[in-house]
């Protein structure tokens, strides 16, 4: 029966990472491949459907194969996981969370060492048992990802009142991107779009693949910003987020730039 458990709770992030890639439109996933077979818009596609069909076969498949096929899953996605940290996260989607780090990796090293538990306990073949568990894990594993991405929308929407209401001028925005970014490239389009001078003010530095962006700013996703005052000094906080960056933006003193 705890085989069958473990297997189960393996399950549960497959098949929740799998369906909100599927659900999301893929121009709006921030996918941090860029070419080849798995670059968006099939990769997002093509690495669900492996999510779900790996799920199913932990549910279905009898014995010790299933913690096999367990281990192997979250062997490889431990070394993605770590391969792209600091790229932006989305393993669930749209959901807003945190960029890929120390936290995702060790999350599916976890996974494997329940796998290998698992493996050792075998052999368990209680296919009910396992889908009951399954479906569980899945709800619980996407109540969670929701009241993180709730949370994240509620401090960026603070942030951007906070941009507003702030009474230190900004005159100029250091703006760091990625070419890997959906949202990079939302703001981007803002940004084209504004008068010149606010334009003009905005000084953009595309971060490499494995680059990140200087101080407090390194452990946040991109877009992030720092507004600076007319000596060339910060003011404020850096933000990150396109909502937030777009605030900041806005309040640039454009008058100065006339």
């Amino acid at each position: 029966m705890l085989a069958d458990l473990l297997v189960a709770v393996l399950a549960g992030p497959l098949v929740a990472s799998g369906v909100a890639k599927l659900a999301a439109p893929t121009e709006k996933l921030s996918w941090p491949i860029r070419s080849g077979p798995l670059a968006a818009p099939h990769g997002p596609r093509l690495i669900a459907a492996a999510e779900l069909v790996g799920a199913v076969l932990l549910i279905v498949v009898p014995g010790r194969l299933a913690a096999v096929g367990g281990l192997v899953a979250y062997l490889a996605l431990t070394g993605v996981a770590q391969a792209l940290r600091g790229q932006k996260c989305a393993c669930f989607g749209l959901a807003r969370l945190a960029s890929v780090g120390r936290t995702h990796v060790l999350m599916n090293a976890a996974g494997a060492l329940l796998a290998v538990i698992a493996l050792l306990i075998g052999p368990g073949d209680q296919t009910a048992l396992r889908v009951g568990f399954a479906v569980a894990a899945t709800a619980l594993i996407t109540g969670v990802v929701f009241a993180v991405d709730h949370r994240a929308r509620a401090i960026e929407a603070a942030k951007e009142k906070q941009i507003v209401e702030r009474t230190d001028a900004v005159y100029s925005v250091q703006l760091y991107t990625s070419e890997s970014c959906p949202s990079c490239r939302a703001l981007k389009k803002l940004v084209a779009g504004m008068e010149p001078a606010r334009r003009d003010a905005v000084a953009e530095t595309v971060l490499r693949p494995d680059g990140a962006a200087p101080g407090a700013m390194a452990e946040m996703g991109v877009p992030c910003a720092q507004g600076l005052d007319a000596a060339g000094k910060p003011v404020g906080g850096p933000v990150s987020g396109i909502g937030p960056v777009k605030a900041l933006i806005n309040s640039i003193v454009v008058t100065a730039h006339a």
